[in-house]
């Protein structure tokens, strides 16, 4: 049996749903569920954005156009290799956040300083980050939580908290698991890993 090509589009919510790439089965269904990763760069050709890594998984297809969502992201290990320095600290914080629409996702952020601080510094500074990750999830939907974190909004809000109990160099939003996909009638998904 001859394999047919399926064109896989990326989620609405980057660029209108752009075309990332090109899949070939027997069937449509052999492709639902298969997940597939690139770099929003091959998104938006903008090389700022090189090192975030998203993937996607296809949950729907129609004739020969495979549709995906958003299943999550991660910046690459040599980037934050390069953020990490002597003599400064590294604050990580792993976060679940409820979005407006019912979503739920597991966002890891890490924070660099300058120079060393603190545990008691660090405590303060996740304590804040949390309260600012539920105030900007609490606003938002899946889509406007996602778009934020991954162009780097929920980054900078967070360096604006973070920055008034001590000086930090640098925050990013590190990695994004979907838990729990929106749910549009009142049932939820959770996603088995």
């Amino acid at each position: 049996m001859i394999k047919k090509w399926f064109t896989i589009y990326a989620p609405t919510l980057f660029n209108g749903g752009v075309e990332i790439g090109e899949v070939p089965a027997n069937e449509p269904n052999d492709i639902i569920g298969r997940t597939i990763e690139i770099t929003l760069f091959d998104i938006t050709k903008d090389l700022s954005h090189l090192h975030i890594k998203l993937r996607f998984q296809i949950d729907r297809v129609e004739g020969d156009r495979a549709y995906t969502r958003f299943k999550g992201m991660e910046l690459t290990r040599d980037y934050i290799k390069s953020l990490i320095r002597r003599g400064s600290s590294l604050i990580q914080l792993i976060q679940d956040i409820n979005t407006t629409d019912n979503a739920v996702l597991r966002v890891t952020i890490l924070a660099m300083t300058p120079t060393r601080c603190k545990s008691s510094q660090k405590r303060a500074i996740r304590k804040e980050f949390i309260k600012a990750l539920m105030d900007a999830s609490g606003k938002v939907d899946f889509n406007g939580f996602v778009k934020a974190a991954v162009y780097g909004d929920i980054s900078n809000q967070l360096f604006a908290v973070g920055k008034k109990i001590y000086p930090l160099r640098k925050v990013e939003v590190y990695k994004i698991k979907v838990l729990r996909y929106p749910t549009g009638g009142g049932e939820t998904k959770l996603l088995r890993r």
